[in-house]
């Protein structure tokens, strides 16, 4: 089967994602983030939230209120299994779901795909380091590389240098991987032009960037309401 082919069945799965330390994910039904008790129409993020709610990134289980808490930092083993259940959309489950908390069995799915590897620099690879603005933008463009999807990204990448002020705050095993997604318009200056490599990469930053790589390779759709 062609990838065009694949794409379109793939999007008209239904997504089981994401039992993380984030939330617990099922669907929800009426308006999607009526019951996030930290989430409202007028933020940056609420998009990105009812994108994620309604293929199964994040989901109200049971219609109970939850707190999606989008300012607090994500770990490394939050973010690899927001990533590694994305994945699962279209390739089938990682793992064995049940025999161990599931970041883990994404922390080791991406290990041994070098999606996160041991030779940079990952604080001992430890899945509970909240991990920061490099380190993200490291891990999806290997994410992006190992499973050769770059060509779903072609009509984003910018037509002129992505430059930042900062350059030379970003890490040296990093600064490869983090201008090629700069021209893929994946990760994108902050304070007036700077990249902030050391920032902390909070809950709904990650958010957004799964529910764009989603957009791009799955067709997931990230609504305005």
């Amino acid at each position: 089967m062609n990838r065009k082919a694949s794409k379109v069945i793939t999007s008209l799965l239904l997504l089981a994602l994401l039992l993380s330390p984030v939330a617990i994910l099922t669907t929800c039904r009426g308006s999607p983030a009526r019951n996030i008790e930290d989430v409202s129409p007028g933020d940056w993020f609420y998009r990105y939230v009812v994108a994620g709610l309604r293929f199964g990134i994040i989901v109200n289980e049971g219609g109970r209120r939850f707190r999606l808490e989008p300012d607090e930092d994500i770990t490394l083993g939050e973010f690899v299994t927001m990533l590694g259940r994305l994945h699962e959309y279209g390739h089938g489950t990682i793992g064995t779901p049940g025999d161990s908390p599931d970041y883990e069995r994404y922390f080791e799915w991406a290990v041994e795909r070098r999606i996160i590897s041991t030779h940079l620099d990952w604080d001992g690879l430890t899945p509970d380091v909240p991990i920061n603005r490099e380190k993200k933008a490291v891990i999806v463009f290997w994410y992006i590389d190992v499973f050769d999807l770059h060509d779903y990204f072609h009509h984003m990448y910018a037509m002129g240098m992505i430059s930042y002020g900062d350059e030379r705050e970003i890490s040296p095993w990093a600064f490869g991987q983090v201008m090629r997604l700069s021209s893929m318009l994946m990760v994108t200056a902050r304070y007036g032009g700077a990249f902030k490599p050391q920032d902390p990469v909070t809950r709904t930053d990650a958010l957004q960037t799964i529910i764009q790589i989603g957009s791009a390779v799955y067709d997931l759709i990230y609504p305005l309401r």
